[in-house]
This record gives C-alpha cells, sequence and structure tokens, in this order.
C-alpha cells in the first residue's frame, strides 16, 4: 500500500496509544467502583485520574498533530453517508475524550480533591469549590462513559465492516502492522 494511502507512522502511534489508555482507564474505573474506602482505592483513582489526564495532553497533541498532517484519502468508492459517518464518529469521538478528561477533573477539583499525576506533582485546581458543580461533573463524566462505549463499538464496527464485508483499504490506513490489514 502506497504511504499516501496510509497514515503516517506518529498518526499511528497516536491513535493505538490512546486507544490502549482509554482501555486502561476504563478498567481503572471499573476496578475502583468494587473497592472500599482506603489506601488501594486512593492509589487506583490516583492511577485513573493520571491516566485521565495522559489522554488529554495526548489528545490535544494528537489533534495538533491531525491539522498539521492531513489524512489520506478515503477509498473513491465510498459513499457520501459513509463518509459522513465516519467524519461525524471520529468528531463525536474527539469531543466525548476531551469531555470526559474535562469532567472527570472537574469533579474532583470543584470538590476540593487532590489531584496528582502518578504521585509526582500536584495538578492546580482551576474553579471554585463547588459541591453542587463537582455532583453535576461527576453524573456527566459517569454517563458519558455509556457515550464514550457506543462510539468505541461504531468505530470499532465500522473498521471491521470495511475489512471483511467491503473488503477495502479503511483499516489498512491506520492498522500499525503494515499494510497487511
Amino acid at each position: 500500500m502506497d504511504t499516501q494511502e496510509r497514515f503516517g507512522s506518529v498518526a499511528i502511534a497516536l491513535h493505538w496509544f490512546v486507544a490502549v489508555i482509554i482501555v486502561c482507564t476504563v478498567v481503572l474505573a471499573w476496578i475502583v467502583e468494587d473497592l472500599d474506602r482506603g489506601a488501594t482505592k486512593d492509589l487506583v483513582l490516583t492511577i485513573h485520574k493520571s491516566v485521565g489526564l495522559t489522554i488529554f495532553a495526548v489528545t490535544v497533541f494528537r489533534l495538533t498533530w491531525r491539522m498539521t498532517h492531513p489524512a489520506p484519502p478515503l477509498p473513491p468508492e465510498m459513499s457520501m453517508p459513509m463518509r459522513w459517518a465516519a467524519w461525524l464518529t471520529h468528531a463525536t469521538l474527539y469531543a466525548i475524550v476531551f469531555g470526559m478528561s474535562v469532567t472527570g477533573y472537574l469533579s474532583v477539583a470543584a470538590r476540593g480533591r487532590e489531584t496528582t499525576f502518578f504521585g509526582m506533582f500536584e495538578v492546580p485546581r482551576l474553579g471554585p469549590l463547588d459541591r453542587a458543580f463537582s455532583r453535576s461533573m461527576e453524573q456527566v463524566h459517569g454517563y458519558g462513559q455509556y457515550v464514550l462505549y457506543a462510539l468505541v463499538l461504531a468505530h470499532v464496527g465500522a473498521a471491521l465492516y470495511h475489512r471483511f464485508v467491503l473488503k477495502d483499504r479503511v483499516l489498512a490506513r491506520m492498522w500499525p502492522f503494515g499494510a497487511s490489514a
């Protein structure tokens, strides 16, 4: 496959890195739900928040990279509705990834709780202390996970549909193991 038909190695690495750390933060959130208060829960929450901050920072970098490095063209046979669906899914995925990071941070910061980045340094608290706002952000964060799940399923499902049903090269554009997809 021509390199102009594939994303560059930086874009591919960023995509898969974000995918892996999103899975990590979701698993950490599920684990936290089952833990009783104490040192273990505090540690898992610190890691969850740190991974969330990492997702935010890497996504900012990823979007910046994407704006300066255009995507390879979609297959010419791809219909306009499919192109719009792909664009909408990607835009919404970026929005929910940002939204989950921001609402998670705000729910903690507005409650006055400390956020450290992997225990190395404290993240400044931005915004006022406001318990009602904190609860609202926590709710948005909680419901947002279901939007994230749906979008990831749509994204993965579409990639597999392109690979196994349409048998086009859409998945190969972002596949990390060469053009074998």
